[in-house]
């Protein structure tokens, strides 16, 4: 409960069951979403999904996560509840049972919106 508690106050965090549908959300993801935990709980990440993110990206991010198992790590944009974008670094790790089966997903991720806006502006 320690180790949750201090990186539920570090980082954004969710978790969703092997079908990305979300089972938990920190403050932190509440709060840059703009979304209540009552709206994230049940619905998909695509809640989030910016709409100019290529399906490209989301297919290789999901091939990575499902198929191979292995944790995806990168950088996403998503949008807010208001519309407005946001960037996120993220690792998104499946965990798996005794026999390789995921069952279930935690993404762990840090706001990085202004960095990305001091280097477009740089740009």
């Amino acid at each position: 409960e320690q180790y949750k508690s201090t990186v539920d106050r570090s980082f954004i965090v969710s978790k969703t069951d092997p079908e990305g549908v979300i089972t938990y959300a920190n403050d932190e993801f509440c709060k840059i979403s703009g979304y209540s935990r009552e709206e994230l709980i049940g619905r998909r990440h695509s809640i989030v999904r910016d709409p100019d993110t290529k399906k490209e990206f989301y297919k290789e991010l999901w091939h990575t996560i499902k198929d191979l198992k292995q944790p995806w790590i990168g950088e996403m944009k998503n949008r807010e509840k208001n519309g407005m974008p946001y960037w996120q670094q993220a690792i998104i790790n499946p965990i798996l049972d005794t026999r390789g089966n995921v069952v279930e997903y935690i993404a762990i991720r840090v706001d990085i919106t202004q960095q990305k806006e001091i280097a477009n502006y740089f740009e």
